[in-house]
């Protein structure tokens, strides 16, 4: 979602600088850094360095946003990831135009914000802002703000296809019918209710579009023991092992067995220490 810190010329100049050309390798950068700078102030923001993405800085701005993204990084076919990607307002190629061995011809373009609103007939949701004139100060133009999607996935299929969905990530999942903040000018307006299911309708058909698949994804959904192992499992995913490969095949064995009969990970590694035969940061690693 966009920033709750108010929209401005300078920032919508810094999210076309970004996301003018967004590439799916360790150069991409986020409309939005999880800092408190940019993050929207009333939730948790992370910054995360998965190695699948090349130890890149990823940007989440929720604590909802880092469990859904925890859970689609321990995916296999996940190939690339672009979080907090701008919804364009103007027409542009289809995202995974600069994901390496793309097809192009087969890549359906994005006919942008503006064009989805006005078949919708919602472009009275669109967010404007007045700027100058880039060729005359002294007159100003409206444009449209553009909105900021969540998680957006390149995924790579068993024939070696690439295809993309979008995941649009909210704590709960009646979050996607009902505003989690409202600045107060707005927490009376009867159209607010109207503004959200606008928005996230425009945000599917954008995708649609490029023959790209929308899901809404709530937090509260992810089991909660799934979200803890996850989290636990990112904080060793990049530690390097100084083992042999006939090593991490030993440890690996008997953590398979012992879960075959219900024994607890971490007896398999209070054995192993007590033997002598490996740390238990090793084991844990």
């Amino acid at each position: 979602m966009t920033s709750k810190k108010g929209i401005s010329q300078a920032k919508l100049k810094r999210i076309y600088q970004r996301q003018s050309n967004p590439n799916w390798d360790c150069s991409y950068i986020p409309s939005i850094f999880a800092t408190p700078q940019e993050a929207p102030s009333i939730s948790r923001a992370f910054i995360l360095t998965p190695s699948k993405l090349g130890g890149r800085e990823t940007h989440l701005l929720s604590t909802g946003e880092r469990n859904a993204a925890l859970l689609g990084l321990y995916h296999p076919d996940v190939v690339g990831l672009q979080e907090q990607r701008m919804l364009s307002p103007d027409p542009t190629v289809h995202p995974l135009w600069a994901m390496p061995g793309s097809d192009r011809t087969k890549l359906t373009p994005l006919k942008g914000v503006i064009d989805v609103a006005e078949r919708l007939d919602y472009l009275s949701f669109l967010p404007r802002l007045r700027v100058k004139h880039p060729q005359n100060p002294d007159e100003t133009l409206t444009v449209v703000f553009p909105w900021i999607g969540d998680l957006l996935w390149a995924i790579k299929d068993a024939d070696g296809k690439i295809f993309c969905v979008n995941w649009s990530v909210k704590d709960k999942a009646s979050d996607f019918t009902k505003p989690t903040f409202t600045p107060i000018k707005r927490q009376n307006s009867p159209t607010e209710p109207q503004r959200i299911l606008a928005r996230h309708e425009i945000e599917r058909a954008y995708y649609d579009d490029a023959r790209i698949r929308t899901c809404h994804v709530a937090s509260e959904q992810i089991d909660q023991h799934v979200t803890a192992n996850l989290r636990h499992l990112f904080l060793y995913h990049r530690r390097a092992l100084d083992l042999s490969f006939e090593q991490e095949a030993e440890i690996f064995d008997k953590f398979v067995s012992a879960f075959e009969v219900g024994i607890p990970p971490s007896e398999v590694i209070s054995d192993f220490v007590m033997r002598g035969r490996y740390s238990a940061d090793s084991c844990k690693t």
